[in-house]
């Protein structure tokens, strides 16, 4: 079975995990969208329930493990369940081998990301029964701007509607990135449920949240521009003001997304005429490419960080060379 994020059958499913699913797989673009729906069925388990968590690492080197987590059974007699974070086609054993053991008691949580449609993980969820595969797109339009309201609420912070708009277009709509930005001006005001403030375009201007984040986002539109050199550039000054480049890739990532789904109908979430000049250069296999690339560069930077920024320079400098060919 598959569902989008947004719709009540899966939160439902999510909030009330059933005992023939064994495999909930929450794959897409929003990838903090998925871990706020992993948070749900860890809720809906219950505080003192035994979190087991494994990583695509570990799986791929020991496929059974799974398969023993999700039967194992505690020796207090509490309930148990799996988190599998990162995930991706290396895990595709291990989830065969689950879905074929006789008995597996303890429900399997997997956040596997942006998965491609060839993808014989996804495809493999999709046609078995005891998954459920849970799609999750960054909110767009009216949606991202009632979700950054809805954050700021929940901390204490009123945030209106123009505020809104421009949190959700300088994060472009990410959510990870966009409770972030939300955090940070409900902590600059001291905003709490308790004592909730308002929001204003000057405190955002004095937070400076389009200070230091907003180079990124500067810097991700030079690499997704194709200028190699320019990115070298980039990436050299942003180690060393101590940055990560993890943090650019992230930022590329969405932004080579959003320019996916700007073609693909979806209401484009463009910073200016310059991100839309770009993003018309891209050709959709060209952009296929540069987001699996970012996505998998991610991933490796999660299981290992020495390698990871090698990886992610490397995949960084591709992604610039995708965008050349384009110009």
């Amino acid at each position: 079975m598959s569902l989008r994020a947004d719709s009540q059958a899966a939160l439902k499913a999510l909030d009330d995990p059933a005992p023939n699913i064994r495999l909930y797989l929450l794959y897409g673009p929003d990838e903090a969208g998925s871990e706020a729906l992993s948070a749900r069925v860890g809720k809906a388990m219950g505080q003192s329930a035994e979190r087991i968590d494994l990583d695509g690492a570990t799986l791929r080197s020991d496929p059974a493990r799974l398969s023993d987590e999700a039967a194992a059974i505690s020796m207090f007699g509490d309930k148990r369940w799996v988190r599998v974070q990162p995930a991706g086609e290396e895990v595709l054993p291990a989830v065969e081998a689950l879905l074929e053991a006789p008995a597996a008691g303890n429900p399997v949580v997997m956040i596997a990301g942006n998965l491609r449609k060839t993808s014989k993980l996804l495809k493999l969820c999709e046609g078995d029964k005891a998954v459920m595969a849970i799609v999750s797109y960054a909110p767009e339009g009216r949606n991202a701007d009632a979700l950054a309201v809805s954050m700021a609420r929940e901390l204490g912070l009123e945030l209106p509607g123009d505020l809104a708009r421009r949190l959700v277009a300088l994060t472009g709509a990410e959510r990870g990135l966009l409770a972030g930005e939300i955090e940070k001006l409900a902590l600059y005001l001291d905003a709490s449920p308790e004592e909730p403030k308002a929001a204003t375009p000057e405190a955002l201007d004095a937070l400076g949240a389009e200070g230091g984040d907003q180079q990124l986002f500067k810097a991700a539109m030079v690499v997704l521009s194709g200028n190699v050199r320019a990115t070298e550039h980039e990436m050299a000054r942003l180690r060393q003001s101590g940055g990560s480049l993890a943090g650019l890739a992230r930022i590329t990532l969405q932004r080579a997304i959003g320019f996916a789904q700007a073609q693909g109908g979806q209401a484009p979430r463009f910073g200016g005429r310059g991100d839309e000049e770009v993003a018309r250069r891209w050709s959709a296999e060209a952009l296929d490419k540069a987001i699996h690339r970012l996505a998998e560069a991610e991933r490796t930077s999660r299981l290992s960080h020495q390698i990871g920024e090698t990886v992610l320079a490397q995949e960084l400098i591709n992604v610039a060379r995708l965008g050349a060919r384009a110009r």
